[in-house]
């Protein structure tokens, strides 16, 4: 089993006034083609099937994961990549969501 809960989204400074959501999660044995990445509803969710059969056995297992995305994820650009050490990474720009302008404006009367 995959153990821990590290798979928090982390806002990280790119600089140049740019920030970048950055997830890992590691994955070790499975192939990339064994991983799906998907998002629905601001919910991040990677599935995982992972098949292996040799002369005497055959060995299925199966991977589920999901995290909610922060406000300001721009989920159309996000990117996801299987590294060599088995660590899935999950990158997407991020895009600080500007409050408190309006909310003073309607108080005004």
């Amino acid at each position: 089993f995959l153990g821990g809960s590290d798979f928090q989204p982390r806002i990280v400074d790119k600089g140049n006034n740019q920030k970048q959501l950055e997830m890992n999660l590691g994955m070790k044995n499975f192939k990339p083609q064994e991983i799906k990445v998907s998002v629905k509803n601001n919910e991040l969710i990677v599935q995982g099937e992972h098949q292996h059969k040799d002369a005497n056995r055959s060995e299925r297992s199966f991977f589920y994961k999901s995290a909610t995305l922060p406000p300001g994820t721009q989920v159309d650009q996000l990117q996801s990549h299987l590294t060599d050490d088995g660590q899935l990474k999950i990158e997407a720009p991020f895009i600080e969501q500007k409050e408190g302008q309006k909310s003073i404006e309607g108080q005004k009367k």
